[in-house]
């Protein structure tokens, strides 16, 4: 999984270090500037008011609040609210006004804020501030006025993101269409101006990462991870760019502007296999996806080409005139691309859950159920209309499930293998004045030769634990005066179970710590960790308790 960095502390003062970084900085900044004699902020004062990109920090200050205060980060850093906030279903209307402008974790924001800030600031240079015609006034009119026009970027952001969580497919959350679309936009308006922002995200992710974390220690770790191209919404990245070459497109005809179609074609290619749009993947239920990279690969140059040749010719109009210009033919094809990717969401999003799909033995928390258990249907994915769907065709999911037919939700929101590694985890669901926490524990106990033994517990905030889920039990590969023994979880912790033959000749809980116990004819002995089984002077570990990641 994708884990966002820590939050540590921030002092009232900056240590030497980060000092270091931004002085050194800010020098060669300045001697740059002087040595090569260009004044960058003389044209950007020419287009925006006093040089700064307003509408793009109130877009960013809009998101931050968000984050900060709907989804609780402020109280809350390492644990924001996400749950709630996604597109869940159309039948979940408050998801899908939520979606585009909440964030999963403090990497999640940053990362999309730090591209809103850089592409914003480009298309918002293109757009501009003043008016453009010879002889036009500012303040003229509503068109002309620089406040107005400042308006439009906050607005037009917020459009295109209920756009984007409206025709995307699945749960999404994130700001990650808008950033995709402002992207579209500028890399098709300005294109070497684009590819010069693009790399320059590069240089501002190491400067704040310098001054966040000046020094780090690391040293090598266990940790549960999926592929990170799973974790991606490439359709909803991809109705993002279209959408922002569709506007780019409109304004460049109202303009009569026409940028180069190589630099068009370059930056579209740079940009769609940096930012991924090639990993083209498919889930297949229970942690598992599988990767199509050959025909990404073949989208993303498709994508290049077909941008690029939009922009191609002087014909302002956007309907069709193939005996003209080839460049009607592409906008024809973004736009068919875009209605189809866009309508492709709607099965995904008519999900309607009813309350007999939610698990049946888990912890309620208002219209919440959380439980735990593997390989079982998943809910979302069987209440999504397909017409082709057959009725035996499933998708089964595993881990700590989180449900509410309230809110259109069901996802196993922790998988097995992150909570066999880490050992603890936390799901907090809530709402929008509302949050809580349940936290679930799993045991392990690691048998000689065979699989693990484990228990998952499940607990609320200031709440009892409860066994949610107990494996099957696991015989050690080892036989002990022809006795065979067996290590099972029970609700109430784990049994050593002694065997002969099909017989079982003793049962009974498993030894506490530092004690030892006879079962069935074998010396049972548990020194901290693990478990000893011993007969006429021999001496076997039979289990060991695993030790989770710290």
């Amino acid at each position: 999984m994708m884990q966002s960095l820590p939050t540590p502390a921030m002092p009232a003062w900056l240590p030497w270090q980060e000092a270091v970084v931004l002085v050194v900085v800010l020098v060669i900044l300045l001697a740059v500037r002087r040595l090569s004699g260009v004044r960058l902020g003389d044209g950007v004062r020419a287009r925006l008011l006093l040089g700064v990109p307003w509408g793009t920090l109130v877009t960013i200050a809009g998101v931050t609040a968000v984050y900060l205060f709907l989804q609780g980060a402020w109280w809350h850093p390492r644990d924001p609210l996400v749950t709630p906030f996604r597109t869940w279903s159309y039948f979940y209307p408050f998801g899908m006004l939520t979606g585009a402008f909440t964030h999963g974790s403090q990497g999640h924001i940053t990362g999309n804020l730090m591209g809103t800030l850089v592409y914003g600031t480009v298309a918002e240079y293109v757009w501009g501030h003043y008016p453009r015609k010879r002889g036009v006034q500012t303040f003229t009119s509503l068109r002309t006025n620089p406040f107005a026009r400042i308006l439009v970027v906050p607005v037009a952001m917020f459009v295109v993101g209920v756009f984007s969580a409206v025709f995307a497919i699945g749960p999404i959350v994130g700001f990650s269409g808008v950033v995709f679309a402002i992207a579209g936009f500028a890399l098709v308006t300005r294109p070497t101006l684009f590819l010069g922002a693009f790399l320059g995200t590069r240089v501002l992710d190491l400067l704040y990462s310098a001054l966040r974390y000046p020094v780090s220690t690391a040293a090598g770790q266990t940790r549960f991870v999926t592929p990170w191209w799973s974790n991606i919404a490439i359709q909803g990245h991809a109705i993002g760019i279209l959408a922002g070459v569709v506007v780019a497109l409109a304004l460049l005809r109202s303009r009569d502007e026409h940028p180069d179609m190589l630099r068009v074609f370059f930056a579209t290619l740079v940009f769609a296999v940096a930012q991924g749009l090639w990993a083209v993947y498919i889930p297949l239920g229970s942690g598992r996806f599988r990767l199509f990279r050959w025909a990404g690969t073949a989208l993303v140059f498709l994508l290049a080409l077909v941008v690029a040749a939009a922009t191609v010719g002087s014909d302002r109009r956007l309907r069709p005139s193939f005996d003209r210009h080839p460049a009607s033919l592409a906008v024809i094809v973004l736009l068919v691309v875009l209605g189809a990717l866009s309508l492709a969401a709607v099965p995904t999003n008519v999900v309607d859950l009813q309350a007999d799909q939610l698990p049946e033995d888990g912890i309620e928390v208002r219209d919440y159920v959380v439980a735990y258990d593997e390989n079982v249907p998943n809910a979302y994915f069987e209440s999504i209309w397909v017409p082709t769907q057959q009725a035996e065709t499933t998708v089964n999911a595993s881990g700590v499930i989180v449900a509410s037919a309230e809110r259109e939700v069901w996802i196993a929101a922790v998988q097995p293998g992150q909570l066999a590694v880490n050992g603890k985890e936390r799901v907090t669901v809530g709402g929008s004045t509302w949050r809580e926490s349940v936290y679930a524990n799993r045991t392990d106990w690691s048998v000689l030769g065979n699989a693990s033994v484990y228990r998952v517990q499940l607990r609320r905030e200031r709440g009892q634990s409860r066994t949610a889920y107990t494996s099957e039990p696991s015989t050690a590969d080892v036989i002990l005066d022809g006795r065979n023994v067996t290590v099972a979880a029970r609700q109430n912790g784990f049994d050593v179970v002694v065997t002969r033959g099909n017989e079982t000749v003793g049962q009974a809980p498993l030894p506490a710590n530092m004690t030892r116990t006879r079962i069935g004819g074998l010396t049972f002995e548990r020194n901290r960790s693990r478990l000893y089984a011993g007969t006429d002077g021999t001496r076997v570990k039979i289990a060991e308790r695993r030790q989770q990641a710290a």
